[in-house]
């Protein structure tokens, strides 16, 4: 393995915080990389490190000081010029890539003290455009009209879980609850799911259906409570990310780490989310997300229980990526790591043949195709296709960006062996 210099990255500075409220903000996160405790090394490393750290590092008020702020709309958008539901319903769009379609194959990497286990499948979603009056949450939900988003997942892999699937229809009108539907082979049943199951794993893993799926600006109460930067940012066009399986492996501690090392830092929201009882997200008391300014993506968050203590974390790093249409975008994932403190595991996504704008047909979206026989791992006419032609890099990333990124890819990867088969699956 080709050895790579770590860029440094400072971590947690002195905190000054003043006893007037809300004002000492942009003291307290005028630094760089913060929180980076968390986001530069590899499962059990990462979570062995933080424990190391004592008690104190997994309690809300001591990692973010400034988390008790309280601004007025009008404090928030004075300092700031915006506010924590107008960054929240930004990173819903961009979450849900609204007004696209999606392919993509992902492989999960499952560790617990346990043991480890690999799954992985095919993903599609259709997502037509939201109106955006539908953003407010003063919008009465009944007048609300349409689908908000749909998705198909078709797991192949190990041949237990073959065949299994999970439907998703995701309705604007939000009193209406997601038909949620899995779909078990074995059993030759499937199972509606009710908003009572938000908190339960995807695929066995440590994401929840809540965070990839189900959450609603509704199930939060949004306040910004300061600006940071952080390393959210993978500058990893489509065939990259190709390469990058190839040669290391899905979710491998080389590909991990890789990854890991030439992300880049983007300016960032901090948002304090406090769940909203009945929710999908009652599971939990507070969510720290931070927001990518530019582009409104979430590039991670962490999830902390009523007595302010730390359950677990999400690093989301976005991926500014050539759609299929050539098109810039904001995509995933390239690496979504989950760690989790009350259970002690961590899960890795891993989706770097995932691409955006190719067609999708709407009948993949019923009870009928969840319910199709999956034979084998490969499922031909859910390829995934690649770019039609690739986006300017200049159009994908700064000055800033792409020098760093010369150091990892001094040439632009072009082209790749037979892009619509199965890549990495050798490795995992």
């Amino acid at each position: 393995m080709k050895k790579i210099c770590v860029i440094p990255v400072l971590l947690l500075l002195i905190l000054t915080f003043s006893a007037k409220g809300g004002s000492c903000i942009e003291d307290c996160f005028d630094y760089q990389y913060t929180r980076q405790d968390l986001t530069m090394t590899f499962g059990w490393d990462s979570i062995k490190a933080f424990e190391g750290k004592g008690a104190d590092n997994y309690l809300l008020e001591k990692r973010w000081p400034t988390v008790n702020t309280v601004l007025t709309p009008e404090e928030e958008k004075a300092q700031f010029g915006t506010n924590g539901l107008k960054q929240a319903q930004r990173q819903y769009l961009s979450f849900h890539f609204d007004d696209s379609t999606m392919r993509m194959f992902v492989y999960f990497r499952i560790v617990h003290a346990a043991g480890e286990r690999k799954v992985c499948g095919w993903r599609a979603e259709l997502n037509p455009p939201m109106p955006k009056e539908y953003l407010d949450p003063n919008f009465p939900e009944e007048k609300k009209e349409g689908m908000d988003w749909q998705l198909l997942i078709h797991w192949v892999y190990p041949s237990d879980t073959r065949g299994a699937g999970i439907l998703v229809n995701s309705y604007n009108d939000k009193i209406r609850d997601q038909d949620i539907w899995v779909w078990f082979p074995s059993l030759r049943k499937s199972r509606r799911l009710t908003p009572a199951n938000g908190d339960d794993a995807v695929a066995g893993s440590d994401a929840t259906f809540a965070e990839t799926m189900l959450l609603r600006l509704t199930d939060e109460k949004f306040q910004i409570i300061g600006e940071t930067r952080y390393r959210g940012l993978i500058p990893v066009d489509y065939y990259e990310g190709l390469y990058l399986a190839d040669k290391y492996g899905p979710g491998t501690k080389e590909y991990v780490e890789f990854v890991r090392n030439m992300s880049q830092p983007v300016d960032c929201w901090v948002l304090r989310a406090k769940s909203v009882q009945g929710g999908y997200a009652d599971w939990y008391d507070t969510r720290i997300m931070f927001i990518d300014k530019e582009w409104g993506g979430i590039c991670g968050w962490e999830i902390y229980n009523p007595k302010g203590k730390m359950m677990k974390t999400n690093y989301w790093p976005n991926r500014r990526s050539s759609d299929y249409n050539g098109e810039p975008r904001i995509a995933w994932c390239n690496l979504a790591e989950v760690l989790n403190f009350e259970d002690r595991g961590f899960t890795y996504a891993i989706a770097p043949q995932t691409n955006f704008g190719a067609p999708v047909p709407e009948t993949w979206f019923t009870l009928r195709e969840l319910k199709r026989s999956i034979p084998t791992v490969s499922i031909p006419y859910m390829a995934i296709l690649p770019p039609k032609k690739l986006a300017p890099l200049e159009d994908l990333y700064s000055p800033e960006v792409l020098r760093a990124r010369k150091e990892f890819f001094p040439e632009r990867i072009t082209s790749f062996p037979n892009p619509t088969s199965i890549i990495g699956m050798d490795k995992f």
